[in-house]
């Protein structure tokens, strides 16, 4: 905050539950502040404890040379209490250095930001399908059972927080809902009731997991029961192909975990929709990181998500996970109208430390695509099956289309953001039908990203992927050992004849386009981030962690560059 802080004030102390003994109804006491800035009406209005205090006198200290402060050690228990916070503030508020300090900014910023966090997290809850406390059970496993305040939200995502502190299960009116963190998160894609008792049912989701959840009265575990069937019709309803594009920028995240010793973490985002990624900067020491980047995916699929990874940068080993978040495509405006959302991190399991929110601005535009992909289309069907079906618009068992595309690209190599650039979701539609439609296309040398988007959209519905599925992991496994050409070659050996016919024409053509990178700005290395997810991806993605995120990319990366040596052995 630039601004200078006229006052701080304390607007009083009072009773709260204590967030560790919720059930055993202990009592903590929080201080709530009042902050006003100089030439400005903002005025913040945020609650603290104790502990948070004492951090800031020890940090104070520490950053500004002999520093008089009325108080060395803060008890909200002590008599003094109200006197002694009051003292504070008046020396806080008449210090402009201590205004200014480092350790007093963070300190209105992480406090705030926390209080800010538990009133989203209180209308999170509180706009959903259906809400209430249940009692959790994962795999028929007494130990997994947790009283956990479960919520499905866009009728696409089951959430679950820390428990409430008690009182009804459908009363989230409770100030304590607002002091919950997330504790994960479940897609109801290909999830159903499998079983339904008295007050209890059972959920089995796509990968075969099974939780049974308890209800306080029958009639309650029927409104669980009919809403996810309902949510199941509606995943159902929005499953369907789109020609699309999302657009977004990951704005912020605030109230992240400390995974560093100097009690800071060093954040930065992976986002990932369909076969196609991009990842952030990374914001150094810092748990409330501004990021402001753009992104942006082509889409085929309605009733997919837009994912986003907060992760931790470790120079000397792997990043830390920090949480992640699903946006469900359906959710989104289908007019293109932008919307901002928060939300809640959510670990992947009961180990992951994860706390905090992150802000999306976000934007879909789509129009709905063909339902059955034809037998006699380029889009959508294997190599294997365009070879056969359509041998008349094939050479060297290579669809010619991506000959053709590949002289026009030739022509452009020097085009900026080749291939990284979004084209205009129309066009490519329009191209896209073109092509399944025409044996020649006619190129327009002024739609060069959307022919590029078409050509990236070809490889991305590919029911195979170029490195097919079943070396997926015999790839992954020699990468994390660290990637040699030999056995890599011997890998790339076994895939199908019409799929090294094609890494035959593509390999040297992305040689001359990184050849260009000074003009294009696209090396090797965004060439990977490009083409590596949908070259190189396993079946269920919904399990890729960022390890094999990075190796794809690696593995892709380092095929593009060992080219030469690659088609001579191949």
């Amino acid at each position: 905050m630039e601004s200078v802080t006229t006052t701080i004030q304390c607007m009083g102390i009072k009773d709260s539950c204590n967030k560790k003994k919720i059930f055993q109804g202990g009592k903590s006491k929080i201080i709530e502040f009042q902050v006003k800035y100089e030439n400005s009406d903002e005025v913040l209005n945020f609650q603290t404890t104790q502990s948070a205090i004492n951090k800031l006198i020890s940090e104070l200290k520490k950053e500004i040379y002999s520093i008089n402060l009325p108080i060395s050690n803060y008890s909200v228990t002590s008599s003094s209490a109200l006197q002694d916070i009051n003292l504070l503030c008046q020396c806080i508020s008449s210090t402009p250095k201590i205004q200014r300090s480092l350790s007093f900014v963070n300190f209105i910023e992480t406090e705030n930001n926390l209080t800010v966090s538990s009133t989203f997290i209180f209308d999170f809850i509180k706009n959903s399908d259906i809400s209430g406390v249940l009692l959790k059970t994962k795999n028929n496993n007494k130990r997994t059972k947790k009283e956990r305040l479960c919520v499905i939200k866009y009728s696409r995502v089951l959430y679950y927080f820390s428990e409430t502190g008690g009182g009804s299960s459908t009363d989230i009116n409770s100030t304590e809902v607002k002091k919950k963190r997330c504790k994960g998160l479940k897609f109801l894609d290909d999830c159903k009731i499998t079983e339904k008792g008295e007050n209890y049912f059972q959920l089995k989701t796509s990968n075969n997991e099974t939780y049974v959840f308890t209800t306080p009265t029958n009639d309650e575990c029927d409104r669980w029961v009919t809403t996810i069937n309902n949510c199941i019709d509606y995943i159902t309803k929005s499953t369907y192909r789109v020609s699309g594009q999302v657009q977004g920028t990951v704005v912020k995240s605030r109230n992240l975990a400390a995974k560093d010793l100097n009690g800071k973490s060093d954040p930065f985002v992976i986002i990932k929709a369909e076969q196609q990624q991009h990842r952030t900067q990374t914001i150094y020491k810092s748990l409330n990181p501004q990021f402001n980047e753009a992104f942006h995916f082509d889409i085929t699929k309605h009733q997919g998500y837009v994912y986003f990874f907060v992760w931790d940068e470790d120079k000397f080993k792997t990043a830390d996970f920090m949480g992640e978040v699903a946006v469900p495509l359906s959710l989104l405006p289908p007019n293109g109208s932008e919307i901002s959302l928060w939300l809640p991190l959510s670990p992947r399991n009961s180990k992951d430390k994860v706390s905090g929110d992150i802000l999306i601005k976000i934007r879909y535009f789509f129009s709905p695509d063909q339902i059955e992909v034809s037998p006699t289309s380029i889009y959508g069907n294997s190599l294997e099956a365009i070879v056969k079906n359509r041998p008349e618009i094939c050479k060297n068992q290579v669809p010619n289309i991506l000959y053709q595309f590949i002289e026009f690209f030739e022509q452009h190599l020097n085009e900026e953001g080749l291939f990284r650039i979004c084209g205009n979701s129309t066009e490519i539609k329009f191209i896209k039908n073109q092509v399944n439609t025409d044996t020649q296309i006619t190129f327009n040398p002024s739609s060069v990203h959307a022919y590029a988007g078409a050509f990236k959209l070809f490889f991305r519905e590919l029911p195979e992927p170029l490195f097919t599925f079943n070396q997926y992991d015999n790839l992954i496994n020699l990468a994390k050992k660290s990637t040699e050409l030999q056995p890599l070659i011997e890998i790339i050996k076994t895939f199908p004849i019409c799929h090294l016919n094609v890494l035959k024409l593509l390999l040297p053509f992305f040689g001359k386009i990184a050849a260009n990178s000074k003009s294009n700005l696209m090396n090797h290395s965004n060439l990977s981030i490009v083409f590596g997810p949908s070259f190189l991806r396993v079946k269920d993605e919904s399990h890729v962690n960022l390890m094999e995120m990075i190796l794809v990319n690696d593995i892709a990366k380092f095929v593009f560059e060992n080219s030469q040596q690659i088609l001579k052995s191949i």
